[in-house]
């Protein structure tokens, strides 16, 4: 199936490569139903929580969008009550005159988790109030920010203690040591292979052999010489 193989990929590639504030894992390994760790950005009003998303992914994925649910109780002008993502990538393809939004601006199969989760981040960081999912959450943003920050920080402090202790959020960007790692991994793989090496291990055995098979002649030449020696005395 296309989109298990494809899924697959992206999830190994997320994993090697990963996102700064995002850890992923599978949902009893299930390749169409992950779970997304998203640490709330710096400098917004989300930061130092972390907060938990579903993404589900339909069979004919990535022809179809998948659906992001967050688990975490959450409040964003783009998030429905129910912690539904409301964001114009995720709206299924085509035209939607009632929308307002171009054919581009909506799901393409180009997509991926990264450019999904990225756009999520983007949200946290600069809420569209233009055409709220939540329109309580957007008005106490625009009018009353001090209410929309104090609730967002009892949000964080409901959310933190219901990440797993296993869950380790990667900062390949901001943390040096994960940026060494990543940089060595990167010139690891981008180092080109010199096929040649192979060629000549291969050239070194088939000269040892040469030369163990002269050798073989050379000890033949001498016992025959030895032979006719004797043959020559006895006469």
């Amino acid at each position: 199936m296309i989109a298990s193989k494809l899924l697959q990929n992206q999830f190994k590639k997320i994993s090697s490569e990963p996102i700064e504030g995002v850890c992923f894992e599978l949902v009893d390994e299930n390749l169409f139903e992950w779970k997304a760790f998203i640490e709330g950005p710096p400098e917004t009003d989300y930061e130092g929580g972390i907060f938990q998303i579903q993404m589900k992914f339909p069979n004919d994925y990535p022809m179809s969008p998948p659906t992001l649910i967050f688990s975490s109780e959450f409040w964003h002008p783009n998030v429905y009550p129910d912690g539904k993502v409301c964001i114009s990538i995720l709206h299924p393809p085509g035209e939607d005159e009632t929308s307002g939004e171009l054919p581009e601006e909506r799901w393409l199969p180009t997509q991926t988790v990264s450019t999904i989760i990225l756009s999520v981040i983007s949200l946290l960081s600069a809420p569209n109030t233009s055409s709220p999912a939540n329109v309580d959450a957007s008005v106490e943003w625009r009018n009353d920010r001090e209410s929309y920050k104090k609730r967002i920080k009892g949000l964080i402090a409901k959310a933190n203690p219901k990440v797993p202790s296993h869950i380790k959020i990667p900062h390949p960007d901001t943390d040096p040591v994960e940026r060494a790692k990543q940089v060595e991994k990167m010139n690891l793989l981008n180092k080109p292979m010199d096929f040649f090496d192979d060629y000549d291990d291969e050239d070194d055995y088939y000269e040892e052999e040469d030369d163990g098979e002269d050798n073989e002649d050379y000890n033949d030449d001498d016992d025959d010489e030895g032979i006719d020696e004797d043959e020559d005395e006895d006469n």
